[in-house]
């Protein structure tokens, strides 16, 4: 009897690692280092850091780069390529603009430092504004707006975001929760079940209490919703649905200045959740009512 042949398997193609980020079009260089960090590896972020620090190398070929920086030609083409541009070429396009944009920006902030914060500030709801998928807020919303509890978990600098969320949340008559704490937000998120919501805010998206509660929630069929700055994050990877803003900052230093990003984010949800939310606005008058007593 002939033996018969195993005909090969078809393996499903995997793009590249260092494929293009499509999504980053548009976005500053320090902008796009800072939402792929996590994505990055140390030879690449080696890179990063060289012409984070050399911005002028624009102006040089790779060659030149590599023999006055001890950086490798791979390293440099892959760490282009993750950035969303098509090689090196592409890369220093998109640095000597930004060098341009830079030495405007110094001159104007000759006007006052709050003309100047107030750009940057512009600068970043604009990016923010980019990153927001409409299908995305819409689920989001639903899923808040139905579920019959929303655990709303925030910590440290995203505690005051999820205490706010949540205030609000209440007004509309939604049955939430906010706990910033990692022991009772593990115990709540065990608690929830198929239909609830923890909605997850984390500026780093790799907070291990709140990874420990999006796990635990999962695992209870419960709906996980993120807010973070990364694109690439432990939480996102977990997450259901995942919600972003943009921000040049470094995360080490982001808690003591402004969320307005996150905030914004926030704004736009609340928004849709009172959209489509049935007897929004009677919930809202209701709560007023509630409390109006208590104004003098």
């Amino acid at each position: 009897m002939a033996k018969q042949t195993k005909k090969p398997t078809r393996r499903a193609k995997r793009a590249p690692k260092d494929a293009p980020a499509a999504s980053l079009e548009g976005y500053s260089f320090p902008l796009r280092m800072q939402m792929l960090r996590n994505r990055l590896t140390d030879a690449e972020k080696r890179v990063g850091a060289y012409f984070l620090d050399h911005p002028k190398a624009a102006y040089l070929s790779i060659t030149e780069v590599v023999e006055t920086s001890s950086l490798g030609y791979g390293s440099i083409i892959r760490f282009c390529r993750k950035l969303g541009c098509a090689g090196f070429q592409e890369f220093k396009v998109l640095l000597a603009r930004e060098l341009a944009a830079d030495e405007a920006a110094s001159r104007d902030a000759a006007a006052g430092s709050v003309s100047a914060y107030l750009e940057k500030i512009r600068s970043e709801l604009a990016d923010t504004g980019k990153l927001i998928d409409e299908k995305v807020l819409h689920q989001a919303a639903q899923a808040v707006s139905r579920a019959p509890h929303v655990l709303v978990a925030g910590i440290a600098g995203s505690e005051p975001l999820a205490v706010g969320f949540n205030y609000r949340l209440s007004r509309l008559g939604v049955h939430s929760l906010a706990l910033s704490e990692g022991y009772n937000l593990a115990i709540r998120a065990a608690a929830l079940q198929a239909g609830d919501v923890l909605f997850a805010i984390s500026f780093s998206g790799a907070t291990k209490d709140i990874l420990t509660a999006a796990e635990v929630a999962k695992r209870n069929k419960a709906t996980v919703i993120s807010l973070t700055n990364f694109l690439r994050a432990p939480l996102v990877e977990l997450a259901d649905l995942n919600l972003f803003s943009a921000t040049d900052r470094d995360p080490m230093h982001c808690e003591i200045f402004s969320n307005i990003s996150l905030n914004f984010v926030l704004d736009v949800l609340f928004a849709e959740i009172f959209r489509i939310r049935k007897n929004a606005e009677e919930s809202v008058v209701k709560t007023f009512n509630a409390v109006s007593d208590r104004r003098i």
